[in-house]
């Protein structure tokens, strides 16, 4: 767990750490991964999103238990041959590659893994990869989902994703609600950098606005707006609380300094827990209703919720035996 530590390298050492599950150097300055990182042949997991890399090694290729890459937030280019290289060779089941530099005319799909591109340059050839946003694969960072097309529902829900690959999530508990009799209407909205919601595609700090002015343009006709999320979603829905009348989160962060959101900068952070309070703070007086859900087991959980478990027009349950 080395993330959020200004490193500027990673030592050619590294490579004799051959029984290294997971590495975790997010939110460095790191510019290069040295070649000797193939070496680390039981590595699962490795998370390297918010640095300065341009490329990553070719030795990657040799990493046969890789399940999971995030490298968003870097200046990674070629995807082509990233593919060629790296990729097709790994048995990735999470890749996350958005926010990067890469021309998404060279996008692909990886049926094995769930693949996020999006906030890259330009977008795919009109085709099948062209504004895509599902659970395995997405080219964008939202979609809005109406119940039946061409009219609108009876309520509409703005689903914020948790951190990973930026994928669309809530979609299975979506159909389970139409599936009961309501004309539901869904926004999914993702984070493809993987910043609490907090950053935006040109990859200044200004997320709150963009998400915003999403959810504002679709809700803006309908009376009853429910908003969702968990874990980074969670942050995302209680940043956005004032636009609904129906908040729930599970597992929010609120004050990232207790949390892995210790990479972005102290700016950020301070305005994200700021921004959070101020929306809960106005819930009240508009009526609307917020829940915080924790886990049961889980500290870290319980010392964020505590941070908004006092304001009014806002319940935090008992924690119960759920994760998320």
């Amino acid at each position: 767990m080395l993330e959020a530590n200004l490193l500027r390298t990673l030592p050619h050492s590294v490579g004799s750490l051959t029984d290294m599950r997971e590495l975790s150097i997010f939110g460095n300055q790191l510019q290069s991964l040295p070649d000797e990182l193939g070496n680390c042949r039981s590595l699962t997991v490795l998370d390297a999103h918010h640095n300065e890399l341009t490329s990553l090694p070719s030795s990657m290729a040799s990493l046969g238990k890789l399940k999971s890459l995030y490298v968003q937030s870097n200046q990674l280019v070629g995807l082509s041959l990233l593919k060629q290289r790296v990729l097709d060779h790994l048995p990735l089941t999470n890749a996350a590659l958005g926010a990067n530099s890469f021309d998404l005319r060279e996008a692909f799909e990886q049926p094995s893994a769930r693949l996020g591109l999006a906030w890259n340059r330009g977008e795919p050839p009109a085709g099948p990869l062209c504004g895509v946003f599902t659970d395995n694969f997405a080219t964008v960072d939202h979609l809005y989902d109406p119940a039946s097309p061409g009219s609108r529902g009876a309520v509409l829900m703005v689903a914020f994703a948790a951190e990973g690959a930026g994928m669309r999530q809530w979609a299975s508990p979506c159909a389970a609600v139409r599936g009961a009799g309501l004309a539901l209407d869904t926004l999914y909205l993702a984070d493809p950098s993987n910043s609490y919601y907090m950053q935006s595609p040109c990859g200044q700090w200004q997320g709150r606005s963009y998400y915003a002015e999403l959810i504002e343009r679709h809700s803006k006709h309908y009376d009853a707006v429910f908003i969702i999320g968990s874990s980074m979603g969670a942050t995302g829905a209680l940043l956005h609380a004032t636009l609904g009348q129906r908040v729930l989160a599970f597992g929010p962060r609120v004050n990232l300094e207790l949390t892995h959101g210790s990479f972005l900068p102290a700016a950020v952070r301070r305005a994200c827990t700021d921004a959070v309070l101020g929306a809960l703070s106005q819930t009240d007086a508009r009526g609307a209703k917020v829940s915080v859900h924790v886990g049961k087991s889980s500290l870290d959980e319980t010392l964020q919720a505590r941070l908004v478990d006092h304001l009014p027009g806002v319940a935090v349950p008992a924690p119960a035996n759920i994760c998320v």
